[in-house]
């Protein structure tokens, strides 16, 4: 998984559990095969100045606004000056987002957390 946060060694330090386990604030589960599942996020919220954002909820506007475009989405608070945290997505396009021109694609999603409902929601801002 991680060694740690890069250049950050308090928090590297809050990481891990005394047996080694990584709190990473997730809850998931090992199949048969060892193989290591993800089911839900135990820090939900961001915490957007006095918004609570939940990541799931971006992540699926996300995909159903541009469901050829995007083929998986990952939504995580970042720290942020103004703000306390900032919604950040993380994006693997689709082939055909693949085509599309980058600007066009940003410019795309801006327009969709632009409404005066979801901007109020998320801050005003979404990080790329």
């Amino acid at each position: 998984m991680v060694r740690g946060y890069y250049k950050r060694p308090r928090e590297s330090a809050e990481l891990f559990d005394e047996e080694g386990w990584c709190k990473s604030g997730d809850a998931g589960y090992y199949d048969e095969d060892g193989r290591l599942y993800i089911s839900e996020r135990l820090k939900q919220m961001i915490k957007c100045m006095d918004n609570q954002v939940v990541p799931s909820e971006l992540e699926e506007l996300l995909l159903r606004m541009h469901p050829t475009q995007i083929a998986e989405v990952s939504v995580v608070g970042l720290k942020h000056s103004e703000y306390g945290e900032a919604p950040a997505a993380a994006v693997v396009l689709t082939e055909e987002g693949k085509k599309q021109d980058l600007t066009t694609f940003i410019n795309d999603i801006k327009a969709t957390v632009s409404s005066k409902s979801l901007r109020e929601t998320m801050c005003g801002s979404l990080l790329f």
